[in-house]
C-alpha cells in the first residue's frame, strides 16, 4: 500500500468517510490551475504540487485530502499552449461551491492550500464570503512546504517549481512523467522590467502581465536528476513537521470567532472606549 493512500478521499469509500468523521472534522482542499510553465514543466504544475503538499500536511495532520481543485485562473500565462484561461470571479465562486459543500457534508474545520501566485486574492474574497454568508471559518494556507534553508542544507539548490513538482509527482504516483534535466539556465524573470520598478511602490499587483517568453514563468536550470525527488520529498516532510500545531491553532480560533458572534458585543452600549 502507497504510504499517502488513508489520507486521500479520492480513494476511499463513503463508509470510511463516514468512520473518519465520526473521530475528525478536518479536510485540506488543495487548489491549482492549469498553465503554461515553461517548455517542459507540467501543465499541472500548480496542482500537482499543491495536492502532493496536501497530502504530506493530511498525514502529519492525521486528516483527509479532498480531490483537487484543477481549473482557475492562471495569471500571466493565459494566452500560452495549454493554459485553461478560467475567468478570477469564475474561479472564486467554484471554489466557494465547493468548500460549502464540503462543510454542508459534515466537514467543520476546511483548509485550502496551495502555492499558484493569483490564489491568494482568490481565497482572500472565498474565505470572506463564505463567512458573511454563514459565519463558518474557512482557513487559507499558501506556505512554501519546501523551506529554501532546507533546500539548501539537503540538495544544494534552493526550492524551484522543477524540484518542487518532480518531488509532487512521485507523491501522487506519477514518478518519472516529468524528465527534469534541461541544458540552459535562464532566470525568473518579469516580461517588462518596469514591472520591477512598479512593484517597488507596491503596484506590482496591480497590474496585468503576460508572459513573453516561456523560462520566465519558472526559469530553467541545469543539474536537476530524478533521484532529486526523495530529497525533495524529506524537505516536504521535516517542513510539514514545523506546522504540525496548524489545526489545533485553527479549532481554537473557530471557537473564538464563534464566541464572538454570539456575544456581538458591537451590539452592548458599554462597549464603547469613548
Amino acid at each position: 500500500m502507497n504510504e499517502y493512500e488513508k489520507v486521500r478521499m479520492d480513494l476511499l469509500g463513503s463508509k470510511a468517510v463516514q468512520k473518519y468523521q465520526k473521530k475528525n472534522d478536518l479536510i485540506i482542499l488543495p487548489v491549482g490551475c492549469v498553465e503554461m510553465h515553461g517548455p517542459n514543466i507540467p501543465l499541472g504544475c500548480d496542482t500537482i504540487h499543491a495536492w502532493a503538499s496536501s497530502i504530506i500536511l493530511a498525514k502529519e495532520w492525521k486528516c483527509l485530502v479532498a480531490p483537487p481543485i484543477y481549473y482557475v485562473y492562471p495569471g500571466a500565462s493565459g494566452p500560452w499552449p495549454g493554459t485553461v484561461n478560467i475567468m478570477p470571479e469564475i474561479s472564486q465562486e467554484y471554489i466557494k461551491a465547493v468548500v460549502k459543500a464540503l462543510l454542508k457534508n459534515g466537514f467543520k474545520r476546511v483548509i485550502l492550500y496551495g502555492t499558484h501566485g493569483p490564489l491568494s486574492a482568490l481565497f482572500t474574497v472565498v474565505i470572506r464570503s463564505i463567512f458573511n454568508e454563514t459565519e463558518e471559518v474557512v482557513a487559507g494556507l499558501m506556505s512554501d512546504i519546501m523551506q529554501e534553508e532546507l533546500m539548501e542544507k539537503k540538495l544544494g539548490y534552493g526550492r524551484g517549481e522543477d524540484i518542487l513538482v518532480l518531488s509532487s509527482l512521485k507523491v501522487i504516483g506519477h514518478h518519472g512523467a516529468y524528465e527534469p534535466g534541461t541544458k540552459v539556465n535562464l532566470p525568473q524573470e518579469f516580461p517588462f522590467k518596469v514591472i520591477g520598478e512598479l512593484k517597488k511602490f507596491g503596484g506590482s499587483g496591480m497590474v496585468p502581465w503576460i508572459f513573453k517568453a516561456d523560462y520566465q514563468h519558472t526559469g530553467l536550470r541545469k543539474g536537476l536528476k530524478l533521484s532529486d525527488a526523495d530529497q525533495g520529498i524529506a524537505v516536504m516532510k521535516l517542513t510539514a513537521k514545523k506546522m504540525k500545531k496548524f489545526p489545533q491553532a485553527f479549532r481554537a480560533y473557530q471557537k473564538q470567532m464563534e464566541k464572538l458572534m454570539k456575544e456581538k458585543p458591537w451590539l452592548k452600549d458599554k462597549i464603547w472606549s469613548l
